[in-house]
């Protein structure tokens, strides 16, 4: 059975970098099967690259490696991982960007690829580590090279996680946003959410409160603010056909704290 490498980048479409990528992995193995999870992610945004990866990984066959390329500290002492979880594999950076995924799906071994053998070339790019050192390694693994061929094994305290948090403060849940999708919908890292429907709830951003409706579709907004559940089961706030995030001035990572009795059910990161 063919495996299937499912690229994540924020190298966007107008330049060459997915396309080479992709000329390294079919050069090691062309019967291989390449596809995007997407390759505009956020430029230089960790968070909202762990989004999309959190939210898409278990919709694949099991054995799929993902290459996952969000890499502001490309070139630096940051390292290169290869990560075999229960049901998938993962490469990419040591930035928390893999973090939440592989914990979630239960981390088996994790590498640091510090094979120079398995580098494309000896030349190693400070810039483009997704051509010289990713991508062959996920060509490698698609030819079910063992993966502790890459390099030295290392314990999964050690690796990177990015803080997604929650407190807890005078009947408020603070939350990290996680995501902010491009309609402006505005996803905490608040998961499992359930919120009792048609109540009026305060939103607390920067100091400034706003009043928010809770709903199940955006066709409950009369032109404000809703809370709801999203299609991958996080708390959310959005407006019908308009930006929710313009309107709290909000982007990932900033905190956002909302009225805990809205609130059945609840997963936030810890």
């Amino acid at each position: 059975m063919l495996l299937t490498i499912a690229i994540l980048t924020d190298f966007g479409t107008s330049d060459n970098y997915n396309a080479v990528m992709e000329a390294v992995i079919k050069k090691f193995n062309r019967d291989t099967d390449i596809t995007y999870i997407t390759q505009q992610s956020k430029n230089f945004n960790v968070i909202a690259g762990s989004y999309l990866l959190f939210t898409s990984y278990r919709y694949f066959r099991k054995n799929t490696i993902f290459l996952v390329v969000v890499d502001p500290g490309v070139g630096t002492r940051r390292r290169p991982l290869a990560v075999k979880t229960r049901q998938y594999f993962f490469i990419g950076p040591d930035n928390g960007i893999l973090y939440p995924t592989i914990e979630e799906d239960g981390i088996e071994r994790a590498y640091s690829i510090d094979n120079d053998k398995v580098y494309l070339t000896r030349e190693i790019s400070n810039t483009f580590h997704g051509r010289d050192i990713f991508s062959i390694s996920a060509a490698l693994l698609s030819r079910k090279v063992p993966i502790e061929t890459l390099g030295t094994e290392i314990n999964k305290t050690e690796l990177q996680k990015i803080d997604l948090r929650s407190r807890r403060e005078n009947g408020l849940l603070c939350s990290k946003v996680f995501y902010v999708d491009h309609f402006g919908n505005v996803s905490l890292a608040i998961r499992d959410a359930r919120v009792r429907v048609n109540q009026r709830v305060n939103v607390l951003v920067k100091g400034r409160t706003f009043l928010a409706l809770s709903a199940q579709t955006f066709q409950d907004s009369k032109g404000e603010l809703i809370v709801y559940r999203n299609g991958y089961g996080f708390l959310e706030l959005g407006l019908n056909k308009a930006d929710a995030s313009v309107l709290l001035d909000v982007k990932e990572g900033d905190d956002i704290c909302i009225e805990e009795s809205i609130l059945v059910d609840f997963n936030p990161f810890t």
